[in-house]
């Protein structure tokens, strides 16, 4: 929290036998992020990367051989998740065998669940089109017994019945319209068989959708439905009796059937990660990015697995050589509480920050909350928002972070619904603690720009800590740094003093003028006069003003003209606070007045209910995107902007899930 986890550079030589022990022990670790050994300075001594690709098509194989049968059986259940992970080497004899046995007893009822499957449908579809043909009372027998005429059925657009009539003028032939399906005519059309093509070309230039019958269809039209709604119920019968058997075998190999599917999956990502070593001869070498507190525990497992055959190093970051250069970048591990953790997925959203940073993800959540809370306070909506939450957490795994946001939310709408004294827009049931938004306006105000300063304050603060952190320290005097921050703090110390008092002293008037001239001189002139200095280090004799020196003052005070303003925009923005609060209880009394417009129109409280509970699911839907949209906005623009420069890597696990 506050920072991310502090890593340690790991390096680790092992012989090829004992590779997969060291990748298996390095998979129930997890937190290990690989560096192609090729891209370091390890990899100038002639480590090439390799992997076992033989090995890796196996499991390829295995992994497409349980997806079928996952995808066959349609387990629910949850597994209960890998507790040791397998060495690729050795586990892969053990899954064939367990995927074979599984598919000794499944394969062939699966097959016949799906041959049965087919034939249902095949029959579906075929009574479907001898019905259209049904009114007719047709003999296919005879029909096809007939020497000198030929026949075909179809589906045509009545508006082309016209111009198909109209293309077969000049042929002897016989169209009979027998029913009619959405918009088309079931046509039965007749040529003599010499006029054959004739009639196919002419049916197809009018869009004619041939009702095609099987070679094994005879006798009429009704006693083949009959026939074929037997064997249709007779496939229903012997699918039921599969779907069941079917059911068992779900209940007797689903759960272990997702267990070996994510050990293989998890197999096929070690062995893909073989990519980033480096190899000569039959010595592995392995590089990497590890927490420190996990390094000794790690080396202990790998030496007593080997029986110390490997090679287990690990080196200070500020030892190496490409970090301090700023080549390569330490990848950012959060460390954040499991309420905090889900506003991760926003911070990365802005960036992931550097490793010498502050990491905002606390002060993210915390001033998150609080916005959202002031905007959309009500208790009725936030035990609303609170539900979804949680049948989100429960029900939508990919998705539960979002779900724990959203119940967080709903506890913060709620606190400050009760301040507010809101249940559902209704603001006599309770006093309110705090204040009726729309009671006093004014004081609302004030204290939304308030929050505001207090929130930019606190990014000021953090870009001062990153500032020192990261040894920039010229920055201290720019707009952005020491020099902004008290001038924007004097302004507002004015202010308050103004509002508390209703006047300054000459004194204090006089004060901030000075004060105010300096920080705006100082700000101008620093970027000026670091140039200078630096090109009077780098030329022994120096008299002279470097070229461009009026223009880059010129450029120097619009930059901070352009800041201070920005920063006054800053605080004002946050009114938006107020009038989103003011918004969420002006939407409660539009949909309160139209409810009693509904009773005195149609009488009777029915109606009047209704209407309040589909304004309340409106304003819940629309302000509760829109509040949301703001506050992202809030916190990136009017937040992160003061101190987030991002940049950095993200830390990438070693296992994931794919």
């Amino acid at each position: 929290m506050f920072r991310p986890v502090k890593l340690t550079r790991l390096t680790i030589q092992a012989p090829e036998d004992q590779i997969s022990a060291v990748m298996a022990i390095l998979g129930d670790l997890r937190l290990l992020h690989l560096i192609r050994v090729e891209e370091t300075h390890l990899g100038h001594l002639g480590y090439v990367a390799h992997i076992d690709t033989s090995l890796l098509e196996h499991y390829d194989s295995l992994l497409a051989r349980a997806n079928r049968l996952l995808r066959d059986l349609g387990p629910t259940d949850p597994s209960s998740g890998i507790r040791k992970v397998p060495r690729p080497d050795k586990a892969v004899f053990r899954l064939e065998e367990d995927l074979a046995r599984i598919e000794t007893e499944a394969l062939e009822p699966l097959e016949r669940k799906k041959k049965a499957k087919n034939a249902i449908s095949e029959h579906e579809a075929l009574i479907a089109r001898l019905q259209l043909l049904e009114p007719a009372g047709i003999d296919l027998d005879r029909l096809d017994d007939l020497k000198y005429v030929t026949w075909r059925a179809g589906l045509i657009p009545e508006e082309n019945l016209n111009k198909l009539e109209q293309s077969l003028v000049d042929t002897h032939h016989t169209l009979i319209p027998i029913g009619r399906k959405e918009r088309r005519a079931v046509l039965l059309a007749m040529s003599l068989k010499e006029d054959e093509e004739v009639l196919l070309r002419a049916l197809k230039s009018a869009f004619c959708d041939p009702l095609e019958l099987p070679p094994g269809i005879h006798g009429t039209i009704e006693k083949a439905l009959d026939r074929l709604s037997d064997e249709l119920e007779h496939l229903k019968t012997e699918l039921a009796g599969l779907d069941t058997e079917g059911a068992e075998l779900t209940r007797k190999y689903g759960t272990r059937l997702k267990y070996l599917r994510e050990e293989i999956l998890l197999a096929r990502q070690l062995l893909k990660a073989q990519a980033k070593f480096g190899q000569i001869d039959h010595t592995y070498l392995l590089t990497g990015w590890i927490p420190v507190a996990l390094f000794e525990e790690l080396k202990k497992r790998i030496i007593k697995a080997t029986s110390g055959n490997v090679l287990v190093d690990q080196v200070d970051p500020k030892d190496i050589k490409e970090v301090r250069s700023g080549i390569l970048k330490i990848p950012i591990l959060f460390n954040n509480p499991m309420l905090i953790r889900p506003f991760e997925r926003l911070t990365t959203l802005y960036g992931t920050p550097s490793y010498e940073e502050v990491e905002p993800t606390v002060f993210l959540a915390v001033s998150f909350l609080l916005l959202f809370g002031m905007m959309f306070g009500d208790m009725g909506h936030g035990a609303i928002l609170c539900g979804i939450g949680y049948y989100v957490f429960r029900k939508m795994y990919r998705y539960i972070d979002y779900g724990i946001i959203l119940m967080e939310c709903g506890v913060s709408s709620m606190i400050f619904g009760l301040l507010y004294g809101s249940v559902f827009g209704m603001e006599n049931l309770f006093p309110a603690l705090w204040m009726h938004p729309m009671d006093e306006i004014n004081r609302f105000m004030v204290m939304s720009a308030f929050l505001g300063i207090g929130v930019i304050s606190l990014g000021l603060i953090l870009n001062l800590i990153n500032v020192i952190r990261q040894h920039r320290y010229g920055e201290l005097l720019s707009t952005s740094g020491l020099a902004g921050a008290l001038l924007y703090w004097l302004g507002v110390g004015l202010v308050a003093r103004y509002l508390l008092s209703g006047g300054l002293s000459p004194f204090e008037v006089i004060f901030a003028k000075v004060a105010a001239g300096a920080l705006i001189i100082l700000m101008i002139l620093q970027r000026p006069v670091r140039a200078v200095l630096a090109q009077r280090r780098k030329e022994e004799k120096w008299r002279h003003l470097p070229p461009g020196f009026g223009g880059t003052i010129l450029e120097s005070f619009i930059e901070v003209l352009d800041d201070l303003l920005r920063y006054l925009a800053n605080t004002v923005s946050f009114v938006r606070v107020a009038a989103f609060a003011l918004t969420h209880a002006g939407l409660f009394i539009a949909v309160f007045s139209l409810a009693d417009m509904v009773r005195g129109v149609h009488g009777g409280g029915l109606f009047y209910w209704v209407t309040l509970i589909i304004g309340n699911v409106f304003i819940i839907a629309l302000e509760g995107m829109v509040v949301s949209i703001q506050t992202i906005r809030l916190e990136y623009y009017e937040f992160f902007s003061k101190f987030f420069r991002g940049g950095g890597k993200p830390f990438q696990p070693l296992l994931e899930e794919e």
